[in-house]
Order: C-alpha cells, then sequence, then structure tokens
C-alpha cells in the first residue's frame, strides 16, 4: 500500500457498498490512483451532480486486510481499532475523517500521533472515540433483560452510535449460561447468544413483537419486573433527590427501556404500596 497521496487536477467522489470493508477497499484505491477524494459516500444514498466524476469502489477484502495491517503496522496495532470504532460512530463527515486518520498515520509511521492532539484531525477523533467509549459503558448499565417463556433472555436498545457491535463480548462474559438477543430497534438488527457463539441477525427475520407480548413472556417476569421497581424507587431518598444529576448519569432518551422506568411498573408499584 502506498504511503502517500500525491496532488492531482482530477476531482473525484469515490462511492461504496456502506460495508467498512467496502471503505477500506476505497481508501486503497485511493492511494493507488493518488487521487484524492472530494468525498466518499455509500452508493445510492448519496445525491451526486451530474459534474460529479464518481467512482464506485467494488469491497475486496484482500485490500481492506491491507489497509488495516498497514495502519496496524504504524501504530502499535492501535489504528485498526480506531478506525473501526470511528466507522461505528455513522457521523455524515466519518468517511472522510476514517480517510484523513490514514493519511496521517501513514505519513507519520509514528504511533505518538494518536496522541498529538495539536493536530485537529487527531483531536476530533480522539473526541468522538470518548463519545463511543461512553455510549459502550451505558449500554452495559442500561440494558434491561426481559425473560420470555421459551428461556430467551431479551433486550432493546437505541444508542446514539451503532456500539452493538462492541457490547456483545461483555454480555457474552456476563450472561454465559443464558440464551439472549439484543435487538437494536433504530438500526433493524440484533446480536444473539446461543451459549456457544454470538451471531448478528436482521431484526425483520424474527418476530420481535410476538416476543415482547405478554402471553410469550415467561410467568415470573412481570412479578421480578415489579419487584425491580420496588427496590429501584425504594433506595431513592425523596429529600436527597437531584433531578439534574440523575439525568446526567441516566439520560431521558434511554428511559424508554429501562424497566424501572416504565410507566406500567411505576403504577403496579404505587398500587402495591
Amino acid at each position: 500500500m502506498a504511503d502517500n497521496i500525491q496532488e492531482n487536477t482530477a476531482v473525484k467522489i469515490y462511492a461504496y457498498d456502506g460495508s467498512f470493508e467496502g471503505l477500506l477497499s476505497c481508501i486503497f484505491a485511493i492511494f493507488q490512483t493518488k487521487v484524492p477524494p472530494t468525498a466518499i459516500a455509500i452508493e445510492g444514498l448519496t445525491q451526486f451532480s451530474l459534474l460529479d466524476e464518481t467512482v464506485l469502489i467494488a469491497t475486496d477484502l484482500d485490500q481492506a486486510e491491507r489497509v488495516l495491517k498497514a495502519v496496524d503496522l504504524y501504530s502499535s496495532e492501535r489504528g485498526a481499532q480506531l478506525l473501526y470504532r470511528l466507522f461505528l460512530s455513522e457521523l455524515t463527515h466519518m468517511e472522510m475523517l476514517i480517510y484523513n486518520m490514514v493519511k496521517i498515520i501513514m505519513a507519520a509511521k509514528d504511533v505518538t500521533i494518536l496522541s498529538n492532539f495539536a493536530n485537529a484531525t487527531v483531536l476530533e477523533v480522539a473526541q468522538i472515540d470518548r463519545m463511543i467509549s461512553r455510549e459502550v459503558h451505558r449500554m452495559h448499565a442500561f440494558v434491561r433483560f426481559q425473560k420470555l417463556e421459551n428461556g430467551l433472555f431479551y433486550a432493546e436498545i437505541e444508542p446514539d452510535f451503532n456500539v452493538l457491535p462492541l457490547i456483545g463480548e461483555h454480555f457474552e462474559r456476563r450472561y454465559a449460561d443464558q440464551r439472549w438477543l439484543i435487538v437494536d430497534q433504530k438500526r433493524s438488527y440484533g446480536l444473539v447468544y446461543d451459549l456457544q457463539e454470538c451471531q448478528f441477525v436482521d431484526a425483520h427475520n424474527i418476530n420481535i413483537r410476538d416476543q415482547q407480548s405478554t402471553h410469550k413472556m415467561d410467568d415470573k417476569e412481570l412479578a421480578f419486573q415489579k419487584l425491580w421497581g420496588v427496590y429501584f424507587h425504594s433506595v431513592n431518598i425523596k429529600e436527597r433527590s437531584n433531578l439534574r444529576l440523575h439525568l446526567r448519569h441516566m439520560p431521558k432518551r434511554y428511559w424508554k427501556h429501562l424497566i424501572e422506568k416504565h410507566p406500567k411498573i411505576e403504577k403496579r408499584m404505587n398500587v402495591a404500596t
């Protein structure tokens, strides 16, 4: 893989299939042709003008692997993971940010470049990486499983970033003896663990709504949810309530999928007390 991009009068927009490997294939092509991009975009999702010279790059797994190996070589094996996390951010300028980061790493050939926050791109990447880490941490804390009658533990999430691929290892270690399924509603796919391994599944291929219905839920699940709601509210000291601090640690956008914040649970808890 060439380690520098020479300026060229040609202007090109590189299009790919939306996959991480496809994006890396684009970056490989850019380094090979030495023609810098004006943009990198997903095919079919971006409106190009008639004046744009658009080049569709086919996904090549070997080329994608070469990019990752080259980046890791000059970043003490930190670069590939960083690029993948940036990809999962789904930010509108994510593709160009990854491309620029590859350029910086390849030009510096020094792992300390990842800590050179005087570089605007490096600083922005570090900030995004911290936001992704924060979202991963919140998913570890806020995922709430419900046991279904078939013994499967089911949970829904809607994270700001596409962090489902980053949280599977945590839940596989923590619930190694249970079958579970976590579905990202916003992105319509899920991660299922069958006691052997984790696999990604298309949410459209599983009957999510049927699994959530009351008659599909385990007989003891509602009782456990009520107990959890009672515990959550009983440990709260009203006189020391600090809503601002509470929202900082548990933002309201996550409440939808928190059992202890569900109106029905709170209602049953209030009736019981």
